[in-house]
């Protein structure tokens, strides 16, 4: 896990006002909310959403996020909307990322970061065939009711605009926090010639938070935990790996629950044999 900059912690402590686009409200404008309560803001600093005023470019009390037509970290302004479009796709939260020195990070353990960067940047139809899928296809993953109300509350009602984005920042925070908590407790061993990931010392907050990443990064097979809804083990099968099939485990004594999908076996137990179980959902 990355430390942010000491100086632009420091420089955000200051900060008592954010200014950010009126009108529509977007992903960017949110998350670079967000981050920047996450990261030092504090969280009575209200969020104005207009144009900058004059002078405001120039004040490091006023953070401006994806407005004002200035990339000026030194001067706390955030916009991206000046950049050519030749360069890499950053939008204002990506921009603030870097500057903490997050950034990195943030791709590493947030599944959200580099996808809404891009379609805040290029916008779905490019982003789609950046992506080499349809238009329709990733339409259909951006859209959805639980964000669009988060985005129009954000919008409408202020009150709640710095509630929702003070959350945002607090499940920012833990999100991290379960990531360091979770790299010293996770075991990478071989079972049964298999890569496996055993999360077995995590709990199921670092889990269902940072598990993705973790997987992502370093490709096990299968993922072990302890299932959270019942007394034995959740054998997870990672990335559809090709080699595992846990529907050929439906049946077995150790057996409580083998999805038909084959990706997911839980045990009625935790006495049990991992060699076994993976000896016979191996194709």
């Amino acid at each position: 896990m990355s430390e942010p900059r000491e100086e632009a912690v420091r420089l955000l402590g200051g900060v008592r006002k954010i200014v950010v686009h009126g009108g529509l409200a977007h992903m960017d404008d949110i998350m670079s909310c967000a981050m920047a309560y996450a990261f030092g803001v504090p969280h009575d600093a209200p969020i104005e959403r207009r144009n900058p005023q004059p002078g405001e470019l120039d004040d490091l009390a006023t953070l401006v996020l994806d407005i004002g037509g200035v990339h000026d970290p030194a001067r706390l302004d955030f916009d991206h909307h000046q950049r050519a479009r030749t360069d890499e796709p950053k939008c204002a939260f990506r921009l603030f990322g870097e500057w903490l020195g997050v950034d990195d990070e943030m791709r590493q353990i947030c599944p959200w970061y580099t996808a809404w960067n891009d379609v805040d940047v290029l916008g779905p139809f490019q982003t789609a065939k950046r992506l080499g899928v349809s238009s329709d296809a990733i339409a259909g993953l951006i859209c959805n009711p639980l964000g669009d109300w988060i985005i129009r509350r954000f919008a409408d009602d202020p009150t709640l605009r710095r509630k929702l984005t003070i959350t945002l920042a607090n499940e920012l925070d833990l999100t991290r926090r379960c990531w360091r908590g979770m790299g010293s407790k996770v075991v990478a061993r071989e079972i049964a010639g298999l890569p496996v990931a055993d999360f077995t010392n995590c709990l199921s907050e670092e889990i269902s938070r940072c598990s993705e990443a973790w997987v992502a990064q370093h490709r096990p097979a299968c993922l072990i935990s302890r299932d959270s809804r019942g007394e034995g083990y959740s054998l997870l099968r990672c990335r559809d790996d090709p080699r595992l099939d846990f529907s050929r485990c439906a049946g077995k004594p150790y057996t409580l629950f083998a999805h038909p999908g084959g990706f997911i076996l839980k045990t009625r137990t935790r006495d049990v044999d991992f060699a076994a179980i993976l000896g016979d959902a191996k194709i």
